[in-house]
């Protein structure tokens, strides 16, 4: 609530400059750039604030952004006083050093800080994309902007004119890119709209200058001042612990990165037709279409890989749905889905329950009892052919499946090695009940039915035996 109302006194501490100032040559000139100084004091106070009561990695980053900040005041102030002089239609050297300065570390808070937290997928496919907007935006400032600044000034203040507008426009391009992806409001949001806000109004600056403009300055001015409220506005906002733009973006903000490469485009093809295209354009349409494919590889390079995680995810949902956990074994769905597909070929349901269980279970515990059925698992497992089935139906019962199967009396036998084998273990021991259908014109409900009859037989009779439904086989 303080942060608000010391913004709207600044407002009208400014709006106050203005009327005072107003009876000098330029008075919008004036009135805009003596604001653009009021509010951009009261941003560097509050983000100043900021990062003093700020900790740790918090700290920094408000820290970062209030040197930025620090950098940004003198330039309006000298801004202001060349207006008050009357000299607003020259470039001035410190003015464009400290702009540039500040959105650099601007631009370096932005991408290394929040940024540094995003996988390296994320963080590639943002620095192609902001790569791929930076050279687009290259191509119609070359052309309207840089070109004529060669022709027309001198050689050291032209690479110095350059090398501010290549610097604001990358600072423009990663903010665009940023806010396309931008998740909600937060601190690191409205930086990005600041920073991109005063790279506007610097490349607006310089245009202004080399075509001789300087009428039309106060537009800068505006554009500063809309800068430094939307750095106080960001002191409203908490500052994010990770980056508020991870992920891919949707909709139409996906396109955003790849609007200046259609506006780059457009340029090319204006300076076609009026033969103002030379190798510059030639060369940084290159870059750009180069950065186009390579992103475009990246992005089907993550589909290809997205798709395979998926495939690999429902591979291990249908293996889930299929097996058991503990044992690895199919589980009692995966029979229904079998019994769908039996022909006409005999089938034996052989069940059998471990004898002595329970015991091993209550005395030892759950995780010696688990062990138990690893090894039980581990015995069926290795005796029944590949191409019959074995199932864990629950509990410490189990289910062979033999389709063909042999005639019962073989069933019965085959049954008799499997207790036999797992008696041999030593752990515990089992009975079986079998079922067996001669043309396979049944249903695995029936034939659990019988086979859980014969298993009752079994276990009355002794346990460790074989029991067969002699019903099902007549």
């Amino acid at each position: 609530m303080r942060a608000r109302l010391l913004s709207a006194a600044g407002l009208g501490v400014g709006l106050q400059a203005a009327l005072i100032v107003t009876r000098f040559a330029q008075p919008l000139l004036i009135t805009v750039n003596a604001l653009a100084v009021v509010v951009a004091t009261a941003a560097l106070w509050l983000l100043g604030r900021r990062a003093v009561r700020a900790r740790g990695r918090e700290r920094v980053a408000w820290g970062t952004v209030a040197v930025a900040m620090l950098l940004w005041l003198p330039a309006t102030v000298l801004n202001l006083r060349v207006a008050l002089a009357g000299m607003a239609g020259e470039p001035h050297l410190p003015q464009l050093l400290l702009g540039t300065g500040g959105a650099g570390l601007v631009l370096l808070c932005l991408l290394v800080g929040p940024s540094a937290s995003l996988p390296w997928r994320d963080r590639l496919r943002l620095t192609l994309d902001g790569a791929m907007a930076a050279a687009a935006l290259f191509v119609p400032a070359w052309a309207y902007l840089l070109r004529p600044a060669y022709e027309s000034a001198g050689r050291s203040l032209t690479t110095l004119i350059a090398v501010v507008v290549c610097t604001q426009l990358a600072a423009l391009a990663f903010a665009l890119v940023l806010l396309s992806r931008h998740r909600g409001t937060n601190a690191f949001t409205m930086l990005a709209a600041a920073s991109a806000v005063s790279a506007a109004a610097s490349v607006t600056y310089c245009a202004l200058i080399v075509h001789d403009r300087a009428t039309e300055l106060a537009a800068v001015g505006a554009l500063s001042t809309l800068a430094a409220f939307m750095l106080i506005a960001m002191t409203w906002y908490p500052m994010p612990e990770t980056a508020p733009w991870s992920g891919a973006p949707s909709g139409l903000s996906a396109t955003l990165p790849y609007l200046p490469v259609l506006s780059a485009v457009a340029v090319t093809v204006l300076l076609r037709r009026s033969g103002g295209f030379d190798d510059t354009i030639f060369g940084a349409m290159c870059v750009v279409f180069g950065l186009v494919l390579l992103r475009q590889a990246v992005a089907l390079h993550s589909i290809t890989v997205l798709l395979a995680e998926v495939e690999q995810k429902r591979a291990e949902l249908q293996h889930r749905a299929t097996h058991d956990d503990l044992t690895g074994l199919r589980n009692r769905s995966y029979l229904y889905e079998r019994a769908a597909g039996w022909g006409r070929a005999p089938v034996s349901l052989l069940l059998l329950d471990l004898d002595g269980f329970k015991e091993i279970n209550d005395r030892y515990g759950h995780a010696t009892g688990d062990e138990v059925m690893v090894e039980v698992a581990g015995v069926l497992t290795a005796l029944v052919p590949p191409h019959h089935t074995v199932a864990r139906l629950g509990g410490d019962e189990f289910a062979v499946i033999l389709e063909p199967s042999p005639p019962p009396v073989e069933a019965a036998k085959f049954g008799e090695r499997l207790i036999a084998a797992i008696t041999a273990k030593g752990r515990v021991g089992a009975s079986l009940g079998l079922a067996y259908e001669p043309t396979g014109r049944t249903t695995l409900g029936m034939l659990l039915s019988d086979a859980d009859a014969a298993l009752y037989k079994a276990k009355a009779a002794g346990k460790g035996r074989v029991a067969v439904n002699m019903r099902a086989i007549t």
